[in-house]
């Protein structure tokens, strides 16, 4: 694998979140597997970092005002609240390689904890504007499947877009 460079590497810039599919071994097609819209963005830079953070965009409100994790507030809200926050928002950050139209994020940082130190690989494809990310085969509730993350360039090599 190697290191991105900005002469041929298209995924550099910013991407924005359009939609999350699941699609399982049987057939079975979850179009809308992180809600109606979801929420999020995808960046690469072109010396190898990246980062990625997505959410559900009907995400419930916490109970009480909020304003860090690191507040008192935040330990005394129910921990069902805490358990919905934390499972409709996924995020994580650190490098990346391309071989081919396989893109390798190597996890320096994530909001699942487990995930740090380990790699994420993503095939490409990219279509004008659109970026398709899909994960490799994975269990979801015992069922196999693989997630397919549709994205829209909003800024490439720090020029806006639209």
């Amino acid at each position: 694998m190697s290191t991105p460079s900005i002469q041929n590497n298209l995924l550099i810039g910013i991407w924005k979140l359009i939609s999350a599919t699941a699609i399982y071994a049987d057939g079975t097609v979850t179009p809308e597997v992180y809600g109606t819209h979801p929420v999020g963005y995808i960046t690469y830079t072109s010396d190898g970092h990246m980062m990625v953070m997505f959410s559900r965009s009907d995400r419930s409100p916490l109970s009480q005002e909020v304003r860090s994790p690191l507040t008192p507030q935040m330990q005394s809200l129910p921990v069902e609240e805490l358990a919905q926050a934390f499972t409709t928002f996924n995020a994580y950050a650190g490098t990346y390689t391309l071989s081919g139209n396989t893109v390798t994020h190597q996890i320096k940082i994530a909001s699942i904890p487990n995930r740090v130190g380990t790699t994420l690989v993503r095939t490409f494809t990219l279509n004008e504007s659109r970026l398709t990310l899909v994960t490799p085969p994975v269990l979801s509730d015992g069922v196999e499947a693989v997630f397919e993350l549709l994205w829209e360039r909003i800024i490439a090599r720090g020029v806006r877009c639209r």
